[in-house]
């Protein structure tokens, strides 16, 4: 049975004019709670600031957003370290990473290159909640996770845009898809059948930009 580590990353914001050429997003919130193969969050959590390493000083945009002060992630540890603790709560290697939407992957995986660092978790392990949560409920786009929680009478856990608490709320959603039927299998089949639909575009000739 899969075991998952739901974490939510939340980002630097760039200026509403005037952004450097070079400016790329970096993780400056880290909060993420180890899920049961239910799906269920468990007591073991973990929520830190991180300080950004290339673009130090927030935009004045990104408090109005994240909620985040140029104190707190002055005061925030190096992604490193909360990389080191991230895999200390996973465990085992087939950990699944969860996170509502493919932007947490992404981030992670340009700030970890731009940064030096090994990516952490193994790439394919990874969910997209809220891509697993649109087919589940045959949706024709996806859902924030305020919505998944409102229409589905899940108790909201703290605020949104709150690392730790997103990533609660995101495994409650979790919990509650495993218990009206979602599992793993379902979505390994899913991929599958995306994949072959793929295949057969492809084979027609047309380009394709998955």
């Amino acid at each position: 049975m899969a075991t998952f580590l739901v974490v939510d990353f939340e980002f630097s914001v760039p200026r509403s004019f005037g952004k450097p050429r070079a400016w790329f997003q970096e993780i400056i919130e880290v909060g993420a709670v180890l899920a049961d193969q239910s799906g269920n969050p468990t007591d073991q959590t973990y929520s830190a600031f991180v300080k950004p390493r290339f673009w130090p000083r927030l935009a004045e945009e990104s408090y109005a957003i994240t909620g985040i002060r140029q104190e707190d992630v002055d005061g925030g540890v190096g992604l490193d370290s909360t990389l080191i603790r991230l895999q200390e709560m996973s465990p085992d290697k087939d950990t699944w990473l969860v996170a509502w939407g493919d932007s947490d992957r992404k981030v992670l995986s340009n700030n970890c290159e731009k940064y030096g660092l090994n990516y952490p978790f193994q790439w394919d392990l990874y969910l997209d909640l809220a891509e697993a949560y649109k087919r589940f409920r045959h949706l024709d786009k996806r859902a924030s996770l305020k919505r998944a929680i409102e229409e589905n009478e899940i108790p909201q856990i703290g605020i949104l845009h709150s690392a730790l608490d997103d990533a609660i709320n995101a495994a409650q959603v979790l919990a509650w898809m495993i218990r009206n039927g979602w599992s793993m299998e379902s979505l390994e089949m899913e991929n599958q059948e995306s994949k072959a639909a793929s295949s057969i575009k492809n084979s027609n000739g047309k380009k394709q930009y998955i």
